[in-house]
């Protein structure tokens, strides 16, 4: 750390209510780790994921900052938490709410801090407060910060540039109409850290131009003059099926050559609404070891997990089968199929090429225990003709099964819930190769990255992809200046 983001902890430790702004790869985890151990008292520290509780409480350790020194949490379950534990006075009535009924927490809580009833709990408890990420902050939890704010001492981090998540109808934050006046601009975090300690001051600089551009809502340009960012050009934008395929013939040929790098991590960034195309992009690239990587509450997922419950027989084999088409290159469907149809007649069909699946085919057709699923997913992933490419698909389902078998659960729906949600309080785990769009990247660094639609993404988008890499960025897009969506 530098004098100035050792000026920046002091503020951030002293001030009654303000912000600091943190440009990506600045350092701010490491500020709050700083902070929190120059402030008297216990801090209440809050961001917005579970990973992220784990990134700051490891920084905290790393640092030396004894635990009685704060109190990590998302603002999620500290909320839910806290108005949960006076009801009466909140009017919490809801245990385990819904995506869809949060803001009812969220009223609640507010209802509860803005009472005054408990201030003397919040005073005996907490020295002041520090929110992480404060761009994806709802309106309604920025209430919520507000009230705590009124009382304790609260510092919240965050960058306007990085607001990119979907609220599904909660109203984001504005930093100029709702945050700058409640808490006041204290400092900003400028020195790129991320690429400083790495030794790549040349992507570093490069990233700061880019940045003041998209702020600016101005183009950028890919000119060749950093020698980590690499543009690769893309056929002009048409709808002929030749055109298109030689779109993807450009896009599959640049990703894999990024893949050479196999004891560093890379990713690959799509477009963020379109899942399909990235799980297309997943199975061309399969066996060169990229995974993609799955939103917490895919609706594929649940999709599946529907078609495979409410069918019987052939039926749910076929729906099995179907699973395992999404998720595994070479999984043979339509042979498999007709081979076991074969079977069935007293045929010998496909029995050299699937003499390990067709028995327990035979065994989801005959009978309805879950357990045959789990059989054929096992041995489907065994050949040597399969590739896994949606492990954040199969292996939740998979376990979703086995909690079935146990009886843990009255629908095979419940048990991926109940699988989503352990794995959203653990975090997301990568491996060395991933395909994911900003959405499911923000906030994670990797090695080497390739923006794959660089064309059509927003400002803000633009530049949470930008950032991530730390060693090299390749960029495809059709012109070498990138004109972003807004």
């Amino acid at each position: 750390m530098d004098s100035d983001d050792k000026r920046i902890s002091l503020i951030a430790a002293e001030v009654r209510s303000g912000s600091i702004v943190a440009a990506a790869g600045c350092g701010k985890t490491e500020q709050i780790a700083r902070a929190t151990a120059l402030c008297p008292g216990r801090r209440l520290i809050l961001t917005h994921t579970h990973a992220g509780v784990d990134a700051l409480r490891a920084r905290l350790k790393k640092n030396g900052v004894p635990a009685d020194k704060y109190h990590i949490d998302t603002i999620a379950g500290w909320s839910l938490r806290f108005a949960a534990s006076f009801p009466m006075r909140s009017g919490l009535t809801l245990v385990r709410p819904s995506d869809d009924e949060w803001d009812v927490v969220y009223e609640c809580t507010l209802r509860l801090i803005r009472s005054r009833a408990v201030l003397n709990v919040l005073m005996a408890s907490y020295s002041g407060v520090f929110v992480d990420e404060y761009q994806d902050c709802t309106c309604a939890q920025h209430q919520i910060m507000s009230a705590l704010a009124t009382d304790l001492p609260t510092c919240v981090f965050g960058d306007p540039m990085q607001a990119i998540f979907d609220f599904k109808g909660q109203k984001p934050v504005d930093w100029d109409a709702d945050v700058f006046p409640k808490f006041p601009k204290s400092g900003q975090l400028l020195t790129p850290w991320r690429w400083k300690n790495a030794g790549n001051g040349g992507l570093a600089e490069w990233l700061e131009n880019a940045r003041q551009r998209l702020e600016q809502r101005q183009p950028i340009d890919v000119d060749g003059r950093c020698a980590s960012v690499k543009w690769v050009q893309l056929p002009p934008a048409a709808k002929s099926q030749a055109a298109i395929t030689q779109r993807q013939l450009v896009t599959v040929g640049t990703c894999k050559s990024i893949a050479v790098h196999d004891d560093e991590k890379m990713v690959i960034i799509g477009d963020s609404a379109n899942l399909k195309s990235r799980a297309n992009l997943g199975q061309k690239l399969a066996k060169f070891g990229f995974a993609n990587l799955e939103p917490v509450g895919c609706k594929d997922l649940f999709g599946h997990a529907d078609q495979i419950e409410s069918s019987k027989g052939m039926s749910r084999l076929e729906a099995v089968l179907a699973f395992a088409a999404v998720c595994l290159t070479g999984s043979g469907k339509s042979e498999l199929l007709k081979a076991v149809e074969s079977h069935i007649g007293g045929r010998r069909r496909g029995a050299g090429i699937f003499p390990d699946l067709i028995p327990v085919c035979l065994k989801i057709v005959a009978s309805d225990p879950y357990d045959h699923v789990i059989e054929l997913l096992d041995a489907m992933r065994r050949r040597r003709e399969t590739r896994l490419y949606r492990p954040g698909m199969f292996f939740p389902l998979r376990s979703a099964l086995h909690l079935m078998t146990i009886g843990q659960h009255r629908s095979l729906a419940d048990a991926v819930w109940d699988i989503q949600n352990r794995l959203r309080h653990a975090g997301r785990r990568l491996g060395k190769k991933s395909i994911g769009s900003t959405l499911l990247v923000k906030g994670l660094e990797f090695d080497h990255a390739a923006i794959i639609d660089a064309d059509n993404m927003s400002r803000k988008n633009l530049y949470v992809a930008l950032t991530r890499p730390i060693r090299s960025l390749t960029i495809l897009s059709r012109s070498r200046q990138i004109t972003p969506q807004s």
